[in-house]
């Protein structure tokens, strides 16, 4: 018997898993550091990674602990979206690897969290910052639906900021197809927050997720200008409508954008009038005329993968 089999044998179930964890990630030249977040069915941890000698995140997936539906539909999903998505409002995937008990995803690592953090840290952002930040959500998202996805998650959590302040669209766990030949593909299923649901996807019938991805936009803009959410329940969002508070000045052109963005379904504004809204072509104040965009994040020496990869190696970890 061996030595290695002995020490297993010794440790307790958890810290074998732990153990296994570790080197299934160190033979790809991972050295994993501390959570960095949690979901139902994974966890994330940075790690640096020597091979390219940079900082990484890597969710893990344990395929034990998930469910059917997540294993059938979620997780392939998932993958096939990170492999075709390329953009620079999303975070990048460097690989993929799976055992016969987990998935790894490894990406690039955002240095300054995600957009919740920085609303409950600052409260609300100036009107000029949001407009960035929002510009670039919406970058990734037609993106995203030109080719034919939608994301299912849009909020807060889901989008990070990196060294340069850049917004990276993150965790693609409920995304799907949603055209095919140009033809729309109705999602039957509730996915992502309640506070960032349309009201058409609260019906629990078939709709368009793309129509979707775009009102849960609307809540991300509005919470990092007000910094609440709009809504508190469904009759709101059906009935009353959005409302304003008076303790923040903003300008009537994004109030009127938000306004279309939280119509019915059939009246909301989607592409390409999103992109056309006269609220990105006024300036703001503290905005010089001409500096709209926020400058490329400067190269890090380290020709990034084209495409995520998968590896599959014939283990327990």
């Amino acid at each position: 018997m061996s030595a290695q089999t002995r020490l297993n044998e010794a440790l307790p179930e958890s810290q074998q898993r732990l153990s296994h964890l570790a080197t299934t990630l160190a033979t790809h030249g991972y050295i994993v550091g501390d959570v960095i977040g949690q979901g139902t069915y994974a966890v994330v941890k940075k790690a640096y990674w020597t091979k390219f000698k940079r900082t990484v995140a890597i969710k893990i997936m344990s395929k034990t602990n998930a469910g059917e539906t997540f294993l059938q539909k979620c997780l392939p999903r998932e993958l096939d979206a990170i492999r075709n998505l390329r953009h620079e409002n999303i975070i990048h995937y460097y690989e993929v690897i799976e055992t016969t008990m987990r998935v790894y995803i490894s990406m690039r690592y955002a240095e300054h969290g995600t957009l919740l953090s920085l609303i409950r840290k600052q409260g609300h952002l100036p009107e000029v910052r949001a407009r960035r930040y929002y510009r670039q959500l919406l970058a990734a998202l037609e993106y995203i639906h030109t080719a034919g996805y939608a994301h299912r998650d849009i909020k807060l959590e889901n989008m990070v900021l990196d060294g340069n302040d850049r917004l990276k669209l993150i965790d693609f766990g409920f995304a799907c197809r949603a055209r095919v030949a140009d033809a729309p593909v109705l999602s039957k299923t509730f996915c992502g927050s309640h506070a960032y649901a349309s009201p058409e996807l609260l019906r629990f019938k078939p709709y368009d997720p793309v129509h979707a991805d775009i009102w849960a936009s609307g809540v991300v803009l509005y919470s990092l200008l007000y910094g609440k959410l709009p809504f508190s329940n469904e009759k709101q969002k059906i009935n009353r409508g959005v409302i304003f508070p008076s303790n923040v000045t903003v300008t009537r052109e994004v109030q009127c954008l938000l306004k279309q963005l939280f119509l019915p379904v059939e009246k909301r504004i989607t592409w390409p009038e999103l992109g056309r809204s006269l609220w990105f072509f006024i300036e703001l104040e503290d905005e010089s005329p001409g500096q709209t965009e926020w400058p490329q994040p400067a190269p890090d020496g380290v020709a990034e993968p084209s495409a995520a990869k998968r590896s599959k190696l014939d283990n327990k970890a």
